[in-house]
């Protein structure tokens, strides 16, 4: 896979990180409640596909393939080599036979109607050309296949200061948005029944999660024997 420049910043900044990432007052206090929450609301079946698009070390990835039960498939996908190198240790210990992880670009993506589900957490303001990465995604899904994608909100105040502050002072940090401006985003690359709710999660932390679904015209050519109700 060749990368881009902002790629590369990326996996910078995350392989500098992966070492203490999962102990990051950051990571306990805001990252992993968003990510439960959010893996919460999924409605995850047995057999499933899904992808965990800026995965990390893996542990949104990992509680999904958890409630599979070794059927479907669960692939977690991140630009740095060090977090992929850490979440490949877990799995290592857990013995999750349905779960890989993969170092690659959101940017990148080269699936054709696989995943039931797209998940990505706290990934967004990492996403340097935001509408090709959606494209990609909604490519990647089945017919009524779903992305749900959750990041700070710049709704709120201190989401906004903290944002400006990521654009000055972090070359992988592209920017957030508004959850008017994210509902626009999914409607646009052709998202249906878009919904997108704002949350806090304490006196600092507001998020935003935004949900697409898929629906194809011709939807019997990719639906990929799924029965449509």
């Amino acid at each position: 896979m060749s990368r881009g420049r902002h790629d590369e910043y990326v996996a910078q900044e995350f392989n500098r990180a992966a070492k203490g990432y999962d102990d990051s007052r950051i990571v306990r206090s805001f990252q992993r409640r968003a990510q439960a929450l959010i893996v919460k609301e999924m409605q995850i079946e047995k057999g499933m596909n899904i992808l965990d698009l800026g995965c990390g070390t893996g542990w949104a990835t990992i509680e999904m393939a958890s409630q599979m039960e070794g059927t479907g498939k669960v692939i977690g996908l991140d630009l740095s080599e060090k977090m992929i190198e850490q979440a490949k240790r877990k799995v290592t210990e857990l013995g999750y036979a349905n779960l890989d992880f993969v170092v690659g670009s959101a940017s990148d993506l080269d699936y054709d109607g696989y995943f039931d589900y797209v998940l990505s957490t706290n990934a967004f303001h990492h996403f340097d050309d935001k509408e090709a990465v959606f494209s990609k995604v909604r490519r990647s899904l089945r017919h009524h296949g779903t992305f749900l994608i959750q990041d700070i909100c710049d709704d709120f105040v201190l989401m906004r200061a903290l944002d400006f502050i990521g654009r000055l002072g972090e070359r992988a940090h592209v920017g957030s948005t508004t959850s008017r401006k994210l509902r626009g985003l999914l409607i646009s690359t052709g998202f249906s029944d878009v919904e997108v709710k704002t949350a806090k999660l304490n006196w600092f932390w507001g998020i935003m999660v935004g949900r697409g679904i898929k629906r194809c015209p011709d939807w019997s050519k990719e639906a990929n024997g799924l029965t449509v109700g």
